[in-house]
């Protein structure tokens, strides 16, 4: 018998213990019982947004510029925001760091599955009031659990139709999406769109004032598993994104082999067809030339120009761009 398969007791070993528990006389501790066992499910995927991340952040940079649009233009106000990255945590640790009062927005948004939520801190909404009625955006703080005033509620309203628009355009180059308010709470810990152990993805916008103690921000908080029955929709738009710069690539190489006819054009002159039938060899005609040649290329105009000499040959310096000029 090789030693890999070698008894680690021997005979006399394994009978005397069966003696002693036939016996009763093995009343010591039996070793690991009644150890705590952790449940692992075998068939549980492994929690990761892998490529969709990329899609979720290309949805906040989309929402970042269209918000901070519409907050200009219909709230006057300019904040300092920056765009929100994806972070993948679990609901329970989530939702127990935001404090109440703040405007706790639950929503459906279809065809995404289950509940969207949508957490405005309160001093964005304090922000934007003073701002509304032609003051700073000074700090408020707010220990007490109150219901927001009236103002403070048509402020909400306005900043939630503002996020609502912004996010479905944010949402278009993927899915068209249709957003519908639930509720709306005060109190984060009456807004169960999870368990505690479920995993969501929480999109933070975070805002600066000039008061660096407070930290106002804005959340949009997905279900993990609402973006995870997207994932095919959201990676399939990345992969024809990097299809279309490849395409892009290739044809700007293409065109950059193309041929055209360049022409400087130093000046013109108006003459009649019996004055041209007139000339012969030797004649001058005289003419006030601009002050700088006009090239054209296919015979549209596109730069202004100098002409010279560089060496032995006659040069032209690019002096401006019509076209941008013109747009």
């Amino acid at each position: 018998m090789s030693e890999k398969d070698a008894s680690l007791l021997s005979d006399d070993e394994l009978a005397a213990i069966e003696d002693m528990v036939a016996s009763g006389r093995l009343d010591s501790d039996i070793f690991n019982a009644n150890v705590d066992a952790e449940t692992f499910a075998i068939a549980r995927n492994e929690e990761s947004l892998g490529g969709s991340s990329t899609a979720i952040f290309q949805i906040n940079e989309r929402f970042h510029r269209f918000f901070r649009n519409r907050l200009l233009t219909e709230l006057d106000y300019n904040p300092r925001m920056a765009v929100a990255e994806p972070k993948l945590m679990k609901y329970d640790e989530y939702i127990h760091s935001v404090h109440s009062p703040a405007s706790i927005n639950i929503t459906e948004m279809s065809p995404l599955k289950g509940e969207i939520l949508f957490i405005i801190h309160p001093q964005v909404i304090f922000s934007c009031l003073d701002n509304w009625y032609g003051g700073q955006a000074r700090p408020l703080t707010v220990t007490e659990e109150r219901p927001f005033t009236s103002n403070e509620n048509a402020i909400i309203d306005a900043l939630c139709d503002l996020i609502f628009q912004s996010m479905r355009e944010a949402w278009s180059p993927y899915v068209e999406v249709d957003i519908r308010p639930i509720n709306r709470e005060i109190n984060p810990l009456f807004a169960n769109i999870a368990a505690d152990d479920e995993s969501v993805v929480v999109n933070r916008f975070a805002l600066k004032l000039q008061d660096e103690s407070v930290d106002p921000y804005i959340d949009v908080v997905y279900t993990y598993q609402s973006l995870n029955l997207q994932r095919d929709v959201l990676r399939s738009r990345i992969q024809s994104q990097e299809a279309d710069e490849n395409w892009l690539t290739r044809l700007h190489s293409s065109v950059g082999d193309v041929d055209f006819d360049l022409l400087v054009s130093g000046g013109h002159l108006e003459t009649t067809v019996e004055q041209l039938s007139k000339l012969s060899e030797g004649d001058i005609l005289s003419f006030n030339p601009p002050e700088t040649a006009q090239v054209k290329v296919n015979g549209f105009p596109l730069y202004e120009a100098n002409v010279g000499i560089k060496g032995s040959k006659v040069a032209i310096k690019i002096e401006d761009n019509i076209m941008e000029r013109e747009g």
